[in-house]
């Protein structure tokens, strides 16, 4: 049986299993990820960068999934989201989706891609330091009090 990852665009039924994997994880600020609030986040993300939202697929199941902006007045890209299963970490498919993500960005002709995290998500900031982005700063208690912001931004030209 095949373990080949497929990163695509997003689709409306996609919805669901999207809902799943954001279920696996707390949101930054801490709260727990409802229904609605998902919804809206990708009804958000698919009105404003409609190209921009993707999907990871092993056998044909959602696995993991991204969403990155294209800014034009500043000729930029941010990674907005990325997430994968819990089940499916360290499998590869962090790493297709970001590489989907960052190749949109140079197709747009992006100067850099960036992106922040909790200063406490070690692994994050590790996954994308791996993918070439580097800190550039810190925003103080972005997520919630206490809980600064690590920027990365990876230059693309």
């Amino acid at each position: 049986m095949s373990r080949e990852i497929v990163v695509r665009n997003y689709r409306i039924g996609d919805l669901e299993d999207i809902k799943e994997i954001l279920s696996e994880y707390p949101s930054p600020t801490g709260r727990v990820w409802s229904e609605n609030m998902v919804e809206e986040m990708m009804s958000d993300a698919l009105r404003e960068q409609p190209g921009g939202v993707f999907v990871a697929a092993m056998s044909g199941k959602i696995v993991g999934f991204a969403i990155v902006m294209y800014r034009d007045w500043f000729n930029i890209a941010y990674l907005d989201y990325i997430q994968v299963k819990t089940d499916q970490i360290n499998k590869g498919v962090g790493h297709r989706l970001i590489e989907k993500c960052v190749n949109w960005a140079r197709e747009k002709s992006a100067r850099m891609i960036y992106t922040e995290t909790g200063k406490n998500n070690e692994r994050a900031i590790k996954f994308y330091q791996r993918h070439g982005f580097k800190i550039t700063g810190y925003i103080p208690d972005y997520y919630q009090k206490g809980l600064d912001a690590v920027i990365l931004v990876n230059k693309l030209s």
